[in-house]
C-alpha cells in the first residue's frame, strides 16, 4: 500500500506493479536515436533549423509514419534530437524509482499536494536546481518519481560519478524541452488531429547528504537525487499504447551497446507471431525505416555483427526467448521459442 507520510504516500519501488513502462506510439517510431552522441546529420540539421527561426509544425527536426492498433499515426519530433540515453534515463525512471502521491483523504479534501511535502520523504535534501520556484504541484494527481542518482546510474550501466550525474541533470532538462506531436491519419494519408505528448512536466535535482560519505558538503552541494513529474500525455500514451514491462527492462542491463537496446525494444513492439519467422535483414531494414533520423552508413552492418556475436545471440535467447537462426536459403531468421506473453 505504501508508506503514508501525512498528506503523501510514498510506494517503493519494490511494492510497484510490474506495468508497462513505453508507448508504442515512440517505439514503433524510435525518436529516441540508437546513439550516445549528436549524429552529424543532426548537427547540421540543428543548424538548418536554427537558421529558419527554429522548429514549427510544419518544419519538424523528423518524422515518422507508423501502425498502432489498427491506425496509422504520424510521430514529430521538435525543438531538439533525443538519444537512446535519454530513452535509458526515461525507463529507468519509470521502472525503477519510488513513486510519491497525495494521499485520497487529501485529494478528496481539495488540499494542495506541495514540493516541500514531496522533499520532506528524504531528510536534510538541498535543491541544486528547479524547474521554476513554484511548490504548489498544480495536478492533485500527479505522481512524482523519486531515485538517487546512484541507483539511476547503476541501472542505466555508468559509472555513478559526479560527471555521469551531470549527465542525467541534462538529459532531465532536455526531456523537459523537447517534444512530439502524435497526429492519427486516414487512408488518404491526411492527418486527422495532432496532440502533443511531452516526457517531463517539472523536475527538482537535490543534494541528499546521506549519500555523501564523509558526510560533508564543504559548501559544494553537488546533486544525486532526483524528483521527476512526467506528463499526462505521457502517462495517457503508455496507457492507451503500453508494452515493454518494468520487468523486461530489469534485463537491460545486460545489453551496454545503445543500437542493441534500440533494437530489441523496437522488435518487442510487434507481436510475436508477427516477428516470429521473418528474415533478420527485413527486420532491421523495419526498424531503420522506423527512425525519425537517418542512421550512419555503416550503422546497418555494425548492428548486425554485434547481434551475431555468439555471447549477444545466447544473452538475447535467454533474457527474449528469440533465436538467430540459418535456414537452408543461407538466410538468417528470427525465431520465438517457449511461451512468453505476447506483446501488444
Amino acid at each position: 500500500m505504501g508508506k503514508d507520510l501525512g498528506s503523501i504516500v510514498v510506494h517503493e519501488e519494490s511494492e510497484r506493479k510490474n506495468a508497462f513502462i513505453s508507448s508504442l506510439l515512440y517505439s514503433r517510431a524510435t525518436v529516441f536515436h540508437p546513439s550516445l552522441t549528436l549524429t552529424s546529420y543532426m548537427k547540421k540539421r540543428l543548424i538548418e533549423v536554427a537558421e529558419k527561426g527554429g522548429t514549427t509544425f510544419d518544419t519538424p527536426l523528423g518524422t515518422s509514419i507508423i501502425s498502432s492498433y489498427g491506425n496509422s499515426y504520424r510521430v514529430d519530433l521538435y525543438v531538439d534530437y533525443l538519444l537512446q540515453g535519454h530513452r535509458d534515463l526515461l525507463d529507468t525512471l519509470l521502472a525503477y524509482a519510488t513513486k510519491i502521491t497525495l494521499d485520497k483523504k487529501s485529494r478528496e479534501e481539495g488540499l494542495p499536494f506541495t514540493w516541500s511535502s514531496v522533499l520532506k520523504t528524504i531528510p536534510g535534501l538541498e535543491v541544486v536546481s528547479e524547474n521554476h520556484p513554484y511548490n504548489i504541484i498544480d495536478d492533485q494527481s500527479s505522481i512524482v518519481l523519486s531515485m538517487s542518482m546512484y541507483e539511476l546510474a547503476i541501472r542505466m550501466g555508468l559509472t555513478p560519478h559526479r560527471t555521469n550525474y551531470k549527465k542525467i541533470e541534462d538529459r532531465i532538462a532536455k526531456l523537459f524541452a523537447v517534444f512530439l506531436t502524435v497526429s492519427q491519419i486516414d487512408d488518404d494519408g491526411s492527418v486527422m488531429d495532432r496532440k502533443p505528448l511531452r516526457f517531463i512536466k517539472d523536475f527538482r535535482v537535490c543534494y541528499d547528504p546521506s549519500k555523501n560519505r564523509n558526510g560533508k558538503n564543504n559548501g559544494n552541494a553537488v546533486a544525486n537525487h532526483v524528483f521527476v513529474i512526467l506528463e499526462r500525455s505521457l502517462l495517457k500514451s503508455i496507457k492507451d499504447h503500453g508494452f515493454f514491462l518494468r520487468e523486461e527492462q530489469f534485463l537491460m542491463a545486460n545489453y551496454s551497446q545503445p543500437s542493441i537496446r534500440s533494437f530489441l525494444k523496437y522488435l518487442k513492439t510487434h507481436k510475436k507471431q508477427f516477428a516470429s519467422g521473418k528474415k533478420l535483414d527485413w527486420m532491421m531494414e523495419q526498424y531503420i525505416q522506423s527512425m525519425a533520423s537517418p542512421v550512419g552508413v555503416n550503422f546497418r552492418t555494425s548492428l548486425k555483427k554485434l547481434i551475431l556475436e555468439p555471447n549477444m545471440m545466447k544473452q538475447i535467447e535467454n533474457d527474449f526467448y528469440i533465436q538467430i537462426r540459418n535456414k537452408d536459403d543461407g538466410q538468417l531468421y528470427i525465431y520465438y521459442i517457449g511461451t512468453i506473453e505476447d506483446d501488444k
